[in-house]
């Protein structure tokens, strides 16, 4: 069982991760297998015949059960590294052996003259159930957009139905996990729960009547064998679950397109200088070169000569 839950859980972890985000709601539920650990039950009996000698409270058995079922609903929020959560819980397995002692046997026997073996059932029930209501605080590691986990613990109410009766007690528990999520809204993961009610201190009577007339030499009586479990309710349990997140991580948006190159930069502007030269328009165009002097006068001769 062990083998095909953590391959079950490793099928379904194994897969494209989505970015999670904390600071929301969710919902989810988890279901996998108990592992009740066995209960002692103890038996008295009180004859109808004064005469015979009634046995007192002892332990007359012990209840091993077969491997059962754990099913749970869950809501809660996520805050960040801290979790809080509800709980709402389903426990059933069945009884694998219960066999009484031979000697409370023998003496019920003795002074009835009935033929009772330590397979009779005397009426219990075989099976448990156990229904919860439990508060759960949880430390979150890691799980944005990958793998994570997380330890904590849990409180509240439980009602055990076992051996003929049922009492409602408190109960805690404490809690580990991993988990995965597979899209933008749901996780997938592997819990272990390790869970304990209060004493069950549930009780079932069992009536008998006379089988014979005498039983060696004191006659034979009727009388009511009580059977009782003042023990505590504890099992393991290990699930897969199942988590839906309100407001899971968008889609990221696409970058930005770049920004467009620069307009290529403006020719400076230009002027042309009556020398015909070209220059900047802020500039000055050189003077023009002076003008040449006047020539010289001719000089004459005198008349006459």
């Amino acid at each position: 069982m062990y083998k095909l839950l953590l391959a079950s859980a490793a099928a379904l972890v194994i897969a494209t991760p989505a970015i999670a985000q904390d600071s929301h709601g969710y919902v989810g539920i988890d279901a996998g297998a108990l592992f009740p650990k066995s209960q002692s039950i103890f038996g008295n009996i009180d004859f109808t015949n004064a005469a015979n000698t009634d046995l007192a409270r002892t332990r007359v058995a012990s209840v091993k059960h077969k491997t059962g079922y754990d099913v749970d609903l869950i809501g809660g929020y996520d805050f960040g590294m801290f979790r809080l959560e509800g709980e709402l819980g389903y426990k059933r397995a069945k009884a694998k052996s219960l066999s009484i002692d031979s000697t409370f046997i023998t003496g019920l026997n003795t002074g009835s003259g009935t033929a009772y073996t330590s397979s009779t059932d005397f009426g219990l029930d075989n099976h448990t159930s156990v229904y919860s209501a439990m508060l759960n605080g949880l430390v979150d590691f890691g799980g944005n957009g990958g793998i994570g986990g997380y330890v904590g613990g849990g409180a509240g109410y439980a009602s055990v139905h076992q051996f003929g009766d049922s009492k409602g007690k408190f109960a805690w528990q404490l809690l580990a996990g991993v988990y995965a999520p597979v899209s933008s809204n749901i996780d997938v993961g592997l819990k272990y729960r390790y869970f304990r009610a209060g004493s069950n201190d549930s009780s079932e009577s069992f009536p008998f009547t006379a089988a014979a007339v005498t039983c060696g030499a004191l006659p034979c009586s009727g009388g009511v064998a009580t059977f009782d479990n003042d023990s505590r309710f504890t099992s393991h349990s290990l699930l897969l679950s199942l988590a839906y997140n309100f407001g899971g991580a968008e889609a990221a948006l696409p970058p930005p397109p770049p920004p467009p190159p620069p307009p290529p930069p403006m020719a400076p502007a230009t002027q042309t200088c009556p020398d015909g030269s070209v220059i900047l328009a802020t500039s000055s165009c050189p003077l023009p070169p002076p003008p040449p002097p006047p020539p010289a006068p001719v000089e004459r001769g005198e008349r006459g000569r």
